[in-house]
Order: C-alpha cells, then sequence, then structure tokens
C-alpha cells in the first residue's frame, strides 16, 4: 500500500502541503495543467527553492489580483464541479472544504451553507486545497499518516479581529487529534492546512512501518527558530509484512511476516440500543458504516424494559473518527443517544494471498501465529462472485480456492 507520512514538526498550512508534494516529485506543469481546469483566473502559481534553518524545501506562491472575495460553500463546490477535473479529485476537494465549512459554522454558530468564506474563499487557498488533493491523486497515495501537530501559540489576526492561536475553526477541525505548542508565538496550523490533513488522515502518531521513497520539504513563509518546513514522506506500508518476490506461478500476492507477535491497538466502541427501528434498515446501515471507515460492526438481540425485544448496535472505530460516527448513527438511525468507551484490541497478524482457481482469482485471508498458519478464510465477494458468474454452488468455490491457498503454503515452505 503506497501512503503518506505528514512530519509536522512545524505545523502544516495548504500552500506548505503543496510545496512538500511538488518537493516529493509531483510535476510542477501537470499540476498547473490540472488547475486550469478550474477556470480560475487572474492567478499565477510559482515555485521557489528555499532554505529554512539550513534545509532546502519548495515554497509555492500564490499571486492573485482578485481582491477580496468572500465566497459560500456552495461557490466554492459549483466552481469544483464545474471543471473538468476527474470525479474522485472533485469529490475530495469538496469534502475538504466542507470540513471547513462546518467548523466555521459551528465557531460562529451558523450552518455551513451559510458560512462566508473570508481568507479560505480567495483563490489562493482554492488553489492551495484543490491543489493538494490533485497531488496526491496523482502520487498515488493510498492512505496518509501523521505526527502530532505543532500548533503555536499566541494571537493572529482574522477577518473577525485578533483570535487566539489555535484559530477557533483550526481547533474545531483538530478536535480529538494530537496537539502540542511549543515556545513558537506564530500560528504553525492554519485552517487550510488542518481541513487538508484531517480530511486525509488514518491515523496520528509515529511513523508507521515503511520503506521511503521520496521525501518532501513544503516551505512556509517565516522565518522560525525551527526549519518552518512540512516534511513528507511517501513509499510503502510495510506493517511488519515484506513482499516476497520469489517465482513460484500461480502465486498472486503473497504476502510475509517478518515478525508473529500479537498486535496490540487502541479503538473505541459506540453503542446504542434501538427498539423502534424497521429492522429492514440494518444491513444498510452495516455496509454504509463499513464503507465509512468503521473497524467492524455487529449486531445483539437484547431485552429491555418492559420486556421490549430490541437491537444493540456497535460500531467499533479508531479514536480520530469518533465525532463522525457519532453524527452518523444519530442521523441514521432512530436512537437519541449513545455511549463510547475505550476497547484494547489484541491481534494476531495475518496475510492476503491471491490464488489462482479454474473461474478466476480470489484471495485468502490466512492467520498465522508464530511458525503455524492458524486460519484459512476464503474472501466471500470474491467467491461470491465467482459462484454466480459460472453457476457453481457457492461451497464447492469456497472449497477450492480454501485448498489452493493450503497448497500454495506448502510450496513456499
Amino acid at each position: 500500500m503506497r501512503i503518506a507520512y505528514f512530519d509536522c514538526f512545524a505545523g502544516i498550512s495548504g500552500d506548505m502541503t503543496l510545496g512538500a508534494l511538488i518537493d516529493a516529485g509531483l510535476n510542477f506543469e501537470l499540476l498547473k495543467s490540472d488547475l486550469a481546469k478550474l477556470h480560475l483566473h487572474d492567478y499565477e502559481i510559482r515555485q521557489e527553492k528555499v532554505i529554512k534553518q539550513g534545509m532546502t524545501g519548495t515554497k509555492i506562491h500564490v499571486l492573485s489580483q482578485e481582491g477580496h472575495i468572500h465566497r459560500h460553500l456552495q461557490d466554492i463546490t459549483r466552481i469544483i464541479e464545474d471543471s473538468e477535473l476527474v470525479e474522485e479529485v472533485k469529490k475530495k476537494a469538496i469534502t475538504v472544504f466542507r470540513r471547513l465549512a462546518e467548523a466555521e459554522g459551528k465557531v460562529h454558530g451558523t450552518s455551513p451553507e451559510q458560512v462566508h468564506f473570508h481568507e479560505v474563499g480567495a483563490v489562493d487557498a482554492i488553489i492551495d486545497i484543490v491543489g493538494a488533493v490533485i497531488g496526491l491523486w496523482h502520487l498515488g497515495i493510498e492512505k496518509v499518516y501523521a505526527s502530532a501537530l505543532h500548533t503555536g501559540r499566541g494571537f493572529t489576526k482574522a477577518a473577525h479581529g485578533t483570535i487566539p492561536i489555535p484559530a477557533p475553526a483550526t481547533l474545531e477541525l483538530l478536535r480529538g487529534i494530537p496537539i502540542y505548542t511549543q515556545d513558537i508565538p506564530f500560528e504553525l496550523v492554519t485552517p487550510t492546512g488542518a481541513a487538508i490533513l484531517t480530511t486525509y488522515c488514518h491515523d496520528y502518531g509515529d511513523m508507521p512501518v515503511m520503506e521511503v521513497e521520496r521525501i518532501g520539504y513544503g516551505a512556509g513563509d517565516r522565518e522560525l527558530s525551527i526549519p518552518n518546513l512540512l516534511r513528507m514522506m511517501i513509499g510503502e506500508r510495510s506493517e511488519k509484512i515484506q513482499q516476497e518476490n520469489a517465482e513460484l506461478p500461480p502465486r498472486g500476492d503473497v504476502r510475509f511476516f517478518k515478525e508473529q507477535t500479537i498486535q496490540e491497538g487502541q479503538a473505541l466502541m459506540i453503542e446504542a440500543n434501538i427498539d423502534d427501528m424497521n429492522p429492514e434498515f440494518y444491513d444498510y446501515l452495516i455496509q454504509k458504516f463499513l464503507k465509512e471507515g468503521a473497524m467492524d460492526v455487529f449486531l445483539q438481540p437484547i431485552q429491555m424494559k418492559k420486556n421490549r425485544p430490541a437491537i444493540t448496535l456497535s460500531v467499533q472505530i479508531h479514536p480520530t473518527q469518533l465525532e463522525k460516527f457519532k453524527t452518523l448513527i444519530l442521523k441514521e438511525t432512530t436512537t437519541i443517544g449513545v455511549r463510547v468507551y475505550p476497547v484494547t484490541k489484541y491481534m494476531l497478524p495475518y496475510q492476503v494471498l491471491t490464488v489462482n482457481t479454474p473461474w478466476g482469482k480470489a484471495r485468502v485471508k490466512v492467520v498465522r501465529a508464530g511458525e503455524e498458519y492458524q486460519t484459512f478464510s476464503p474472501e466471500y465477494e470474491d467467491c461470491r462472485l465467482i459462484a454466480e458468474t459460472h453457476n457453481l454452488p457457492l461451497k464447492e468455490v469456497y472449497d477450492e480456492v480454501k485448498r489452493r491457498a493450503f497448497g500454495l503454503i506448502d510450496r513456499i515452505k
């Protein structure tokens, strides 16, 4: 899996993100060509190599003659939707701006649609955000990880006057995310930087195990007592697994463990007891929550007061997803409240094999502890598709996939 790790030791902003992507290998002319599809005029984008505390980075300048134009969310959405950008980029860029609008709306006591974008509605902010989305897409980034965010401290001037650092909208975006401040009396995390990162980031903390292929440094404006740079590392995620390149056809995607240890991780469980909802909705909810990134979703029958039959809906999530799933559950179900508690996960490591069958390829999850392979679980959706396509019994497909996975492991040994 191709990932990017954002090392935010000097915070993050939209232009620093764009600079880091260019520094890491994003073609500048390709970026400009894609940005032209927005049909925004009277601006110019430039790149410049700069030195911050002895370290070289790329500084992005967006020069605009537009003046102070206040746009609403629907104005920016229209600009993006009317462009010729690919749909995946359009959708992600609109999501970033919606996160900004929701944060601003909460701070100012209004709806996202009524928010007046001041600084973040200007051409330079639109170029920074859409450019960052374009860059991550072109570089093939599948997941983003980040360090804790250094926010700076003190006060800064904004359209509404002098405000504390982090700015209220920035802090709203960073809710539930590890942040810290040191003796840097400036704004280090901007609303655009926070919106981009929190839209993409899968987890925060130490750098995951990865094989680094590219490194980029995006520069900020100020000269600080530390290098005013955002460092971005791009490469392949290892997750204590390495890709084996042995010639053993037909082998598919076979990954091996460097270590066979039980993995520990922290998660949150959100639960709701529901006794008044159409049970046909549960299948839809389970699929939706899984697509939204839930780690697990399950139902348990219970008896409530007065012996009413009911269902406990349990959704296991990453701690940074709390606000998202709390809102989803309250919106999508009939419950009027949820409970949340931390859980610790202990998991055996696993690998995924893709095996060839007479009817096509299918994936198998293989759980391994120590030197022993414990469980072979063919991917249900792959088996179902083969069974439906070739009019075969599902159990026959399932057994054949499992048999071939066993044989593949024996050959590898």
